[in-house]
């Protein structure tokens, strides 16, 4: 056989072996991939939590009920945790741990106290951290240990810092050889000797998380403060207590945040978890054995050739809709494989790599047809998104009928926004620099107003023009603008910051809301159209923009707008105005934090001048 139809015959092969190295490389070198791989084990753990523990651990919880109860700023004083630690004692507690940071000297009664109460219990465990610190010539890392009376009294000093993943996961268990979890371990073996701890988990061990939240029993600090002897020793005895922070809204400013971390369990959580409940979880894992270890390279390596080999046998000559089935029966297989693995062997296999593997091997039938739909479609999207929002040229790809000259009759809320004297100030400043200063300008409110759902339709000099409830149904367009527009002071007030620290001038913006029944569509010529607004609500929201002038405030709405913002957005009222030509005033209104209430106090902002007989006043008049 000649070597060109060795290749031929055996090319296959050659992809499949090819794909399934390349894949092992990516998964052991590439930051990227081996953060798509730490998902896949979020997604095992998830789904092989027990829900339950099985170990004696109680967590005593600095939390905020118990803020609440003993009305104490933090830190507390050591005599208030020489009392817990008193009571845990007497309730019979085999471990006290305190994932709690006590380095400095307080008042020296109150320290006593608390070192007293170390003697007296024998088996206190305290956190040792890293805390960083700057000097005139380093910056750096150091490792603060516990207060030396502390140790001294004979607690033990644990380091609680747990590794972080460059994704800032807590996954790995620590260890350094006088860990936090590894203190508690020993101080237990001393307490109960019979206890039989299995081998603990080795360098590179991962945490095996038993659920999202209350997992472990957790008892407020304050509640141990007031418990009875009864109920201490029902709560405590022979339990490993781990004392700490577990707060979700801090009293403290950055206390909280502190103590917070980021765990595969962040979406079923509600958000972080506290470190007591991580240390819990590291213990346990260590007193059944239950750490998750990496797979070795040889056997990823095998898992996805495996998966190649399998892979390009089938797909070799299945139909397309064969090919289908067959990709989601192997990928379901290799992700059966790994969690039986991180399962029942305590093994984490990567599963991110044979999978994408199939799905490399799959998509090689498609490839050709989605390219050549997708350039189609961005060919579109470039030449129409040079004229129209984003949203629309989605509306045109998904109906092209919509390329025409018309519109329709929708109801909507327009903006218009304008920036207080920058034609002045763009006068002594060169073009260059007025054109980036209006670029940050645009882009920081233009992201604000797609954030909230808002379409922005132009820009005009320094002014823009957005609405809300087209091209998209929105049926809360009102409270969208409102918040939109409120949110953009704030953010021209971040921005007026940034410019003034490099010599800007200060600018400062107004807007004007308004509700109303406009026709939105394409406008224009049959050769050259923009899609845009018109009636009179689009006349109504220019003019209080404007308005704003008189009343110096940054932001006036319209009565219909205010109708749909309820108690999300607090407003206040500012007159009642009439436009040339109407019979019928219009309320305006402004958010109650406008710098010009704030100035007014109680008092209505009524501009003076002549009024009609319902007491508006005219806009030209203004």
């Amino acid at each position: 056989m000649s070597a060109t139809g060795f290749l031929r015959q055996h090319a296959g092969t050659a992809l499949a072996l090819g794909l399934g190295l390349l894949a092992t490389l990516a998964s052991l070198f590439l930051p990227p991939w081996q953060a798509l791989e730490r998902r896949g084990l979020d997604a095992l753990t998830v789904l092989a939590a027990p829900g339950e523990s099985s170990q004696p651990i109680v967590l005593v919880a600095i939390n905020e009920e118990s803020f609440e109860a003993l009305k104490l700023r933090w830190p507390w004083p050591r005599g208030t945790h020489a009392e817990l630690l008193d009571r845990l004692t007497l309730g019979g507690a085999a471990v006290v741990a305190f994932d709690v940071l006590l380095a400095d000297a307080s008042d020296p009664k109150e320290d006593e106290a608390f070192a007293a109460s170390i003697r007296r219990a024998g088996n206190v465990v305290l956190a040792a951290d890293f805390t960083y610190a700057e000097t005139q010539s380093a910056r750096l890392w150091k490792r603060t240990e516990p207060l030396a009376l502390f140790t001294d009294a004979g607690a033990v000093p644990g380091l609680a810092t747990v590794p972080l993943d460059p994704d800032q996961f807590v996954r790995a268990i620590p260890g350094e050889p006088d860990a936090f979890w590894r203190q508690v371990v020993k101080i237990l073996q001393v307490r109960v000797p019979s206890l039989a701890v299995p081998p603990l988990p080795e360098a590179g061990a991962m945490i095996r998380y038993l659920g999202a939240t209350g997992v472990h029993p957790v008892v407020p600090y304050h509640l141990v403060l007031a418990a009875s002897p009864e109920e201490l020793k029902g709560a405590f005895e022979g339990r490993i207590v781990i004392v700490g922070r577990d707060l979700r809204a801090a009293p403290e400013l950055g206390m909280a945040q502190a103590d917070l971390f980021a765990t595969p369990f962040i979406a079923e959580a509600g958000g972080l978890q506290s470190g007591i409940r991580i240390h819990a979880t590291i213990v346990e894992n260590a007193l059944t054995g239950a750490a998750i270890r990496p797979a070795r390279p040889l056997a990823m390596l095998l898992a996805n050739l495996a998966a190649a080999l399998a892979a390009v046998a089938v797909f070799r000559r299945a139909r397309p809709l064969v090919a289908a089935a067959a990709m989601v029966a192997i990928a379901a297989s290799v992700f059966g494989l790994a969690w039986a693995a991180f399962a029942h062997a305590g093994t984490w296999l990567p599963f991110a790599a044979p999978v994408a593997v199939v799905f490399v091997a799959w998509l090689a039938h498609l490839l050709r047809a989605y390219f050549a739909e997708r350039a189609r479609r961005e060919e579109v999207k470039r030449a129409f998104s040079l004229y129209v929002a984003p949203t629309v040229v989605d509306q045109l790809l998904a109906d092209p009928k919509r390329l025409a000259l018309g519109g329709e009759v929708r109801e909507i809320t327009i903006m218009f926004t304008d920036l207080k004297g920058f034609t002045g100030i763009s006068e002594k400043m060169p073009p260059d620099v007025v054109s980036r200063v209006l670029t940050e300008h645009f882009t920081a409110m233009t992201d604000i107003i797609l954030a909230h759902g808002g379409t922005v339709i132009q820009f005009i000099g320094d002014a823009i023009m957005a609405f809300w409830g087209a091209p998209l149904d929105d049926p809360d367009h009102r409270l969208h603008a409102v918040q939109a527009a409120v949110e953009m002071q704030r953010g021209m007030a971040k921005l007026r910051g940034e410019l003034a620290a490099q010599g800007m001038p200060e600018l400062h913006m107004r807007i004007g809301l308004n509700t109303g029944r406009a026709v939105v569509g394409n406008m224009g010529s049959r050769r050259r159209f923009a899609y845009s607004a018109l009636g009179d609500c689009v006349n109504l929201a220019s003019r209080l923009e404007g308005t704003n002038k008189a009343y110096g405030t940054r932001i006036l709405i319209a009565g219909e707008t205010a109708k749909g913002v309820g108690e999300a957005v607090a407003l206040r009222r500012v007159d009642l105005v009439r436009v040339a030509g109407k019979t019928e005033a219009v309320e305006i209104f402004a958010p109650a934090d406008d710098p010009a209430f704030a100035a007014a106090g109680d008092r209505p902002l009524a501009a003076p001048g002549p009024r009609e007989e319902d007491g508006s006043i005219a806009l030209e008049k203004l």
